[in-house]
């Protein structure tokens, strides 16, 4: 084997085309091909290859539709029902995942690519225009952090479960130059953790003279969306004090309770900026993951021409709900065509599959995909400060209640962990956050119907709720080692 590019899952690839709004200076023609060493020769060929990372962070490999449908299927214990055809996600919800998984694998080889891509932009900043340069890096060392934090929370033991134990290969410098001989191994969880915090801490700073708030920089990264993953980072690590101050500044960057939708179902299928959407993927009619097998509205909806109604809500799902509860409510009518037709946040499928009670989260291709939302920061909030016995911002029942109040729900008049962690289910069902909580609350999850497992209780930290490192990366990279159990 040569000493060029690591095989795959660290080749390069350049991908223009991208699924966000720009402004002018990131509005430069799209190459087709180019060499590796024209591509960050100057100040448009660097803004290019930054588009394609952002290009790859919007793809149905990752947070337009994996990020989502795998967390939801993995830490599904019957709320929801898989009956699509393919059996790799099939697998998703049995736990018995396969290393050959071509999903698994794509979603691992696409970050990489984005990170490679990133790491060239990241040495070639000199080229960059001075006065942009804050903002390339600033939106670069972002891309490379939250996609650090979606390869160790999926593909490695949560930072909870230990901070030794393998995480995976961090990759920092360009491919070009890496050789068999130092293909790179898993790095702990601690270590990359460590870097996610670096890379989005540096991100913070460098956009901090950006316009903050909904759509700011074209929807990219800013101080906000960069406070917003800190938060969900030391969420994840138990750094509850951290979480709640960052969780509280992009809360009150976005206008607090005030801001949130009057009715819970205004969060979703717009194709603008909501003042609810803290960092969302911009989609179009031309630009988008696409409605085909990987598109998250083709798993969600059973439309008139759209969706395989795959995933539908069991009636273990509405039991978690009050009667009045606005987020459970249904759209009956057989005449609806297309989800403007649904004001409510169900609906009785009558597409592919039609019968099934349906989500309306994700009823449209082409529609903005929420990826953090301000209701999330807010229940971040809440969680954090109750955990940390602190009022950050905001009292930690308040914050819960203002959640209920939206949803026409029951007001309480206390709190326990276990409320917060029912209460982000209601509120966060569908939106990729299922197998993360499972995770940080430390929860258990029972194999469904079907399962080669099924009734069996897999705790919070079991192998089989975390991904294989694919097979084609183990063959080539002597220095992986496969996670337990696969």
């Amino acid at each position: 084997m040569k000493t060029q590019k690591l095989i795959t899952y660290l080749s390069l690839i350049f991908l223009a085309g991208v699924f966000f709004s720009c402004d002018d200076f990131l509005d430069i023609e799209p190459q087709q091909s180019v060499s590796d060493d024209a591509i960050y020769a100057d100040h448009a060929g660097v803004i290019n290859a930054l588009n394609g990372a952002w290009s790859l962070v919007g793809s149905s490999n990752l947070y337009a539709g994996t990020s989502i449908f795998h967390s939801d299927l993995v830490g599904n214990s019957g709320e929801v029902n898989w009956i699509g055809t393919f059996i790799q996600y099939r697998q998703w919800n049995w736990k018995s995942m396969d290393p050959n998984d071509g999903f698994i694998s794509s979603k691992w080889s696409v970050s990489y690519k984005a990170i490679d891509l990133i790491n060239n932009i990241l040495e070639s900043l000199e080229v960059v225009d001075e006065g942009h340069r804050a903002r390339v890096e600033g939106e670069a060392r972002f891309i490379r952090g939250i996609l650090y934090f979606e390869l160790a929370r999926f593909y490695a033991l949560p930072y909870t479960a230990g901070q030794n134990n393998l995480g995976v290969p961090l990759v920092l410098t360009p491919t070009a130059g890496i050789t068999e001989d130092d293909y790179p191994a898993r790095a702990t969880v601690g270590t990359v953790y460590q870097q996610v915090l670096e890379d989005l801490n540096l991100a913070n700073q460098l956009l901090a003279a950006l316009p903050t708030g909904p759509g700011a920089n074209g929807g990219r990264a800013t101080s906000s969306t960069a406070s917003a993953f800190l938060s969900r980072v030391h969420l994840a690590m138990g750094n509850w004090e951290h979480a709640a101050q960052y969780a509280n500044t992009v809360i009150g960057n976005f206008g607090g309770y005030d801001a949130m939708h009057d009715h819970p179902r205004s969060a979703f299928n717009n194709d603008e900026y909501t003042s609810e959407d803290v960092f969302m993927i911009n989609q179009n009619p031309t630009s988008n993951a696409g409605q085909a097998n990987s598109g998250i509205a083709t798993f969600f909806a059973s439309l008139d021409g759209l969706g395989r109604g795959d995933v539908y809500a069991s009636a273990a799902y509405f039991d978690m709900f009050e009667p009045d509860d606005l987020r459970i409510q249904m759209t009956e009518d057989t005449g609806i065509s297309t989800i403007a037709d649904v004001p409510t946040m169900f609906y009785i499928g009558v597409g592919t599959d039609s019968g099934n009670e349906m989500t309306a989260k994700w009823g449209k291709h082409d529609a903005n995909v929420q990826v953090i939302r301000l209701a999330e920061m807010i229940l971040t909030r809440a969680e954090a400060n109750f955990r940390n016995g602190s009022s950050i911002g905001a009292n930690p029942l308040d914050d819960i209640n203002a959640i209920r109040n939206r949803a026409n729900a029951s007001v309480w008049t206390d709190l326990s962990l276990d409320m917060i962690y029912e209460e982000r289910l209601r509120e966060l069902s569908f939106e990729g956050h299922k197998l993360h909580d499972i995770r940080r609350f430390q929860k258990s999850v029972v194999a469904p119907s079907g399962s080669p497992h099924v009734g069996e209780t897999l705790h919070w930290n079991d192998w089989r709720l975390v991904l294989p490192i694919p097979q084609r990366e183990i063959d080539v990279n002597e220095n992986l080692v496969q996670n337990e159990g696969y």
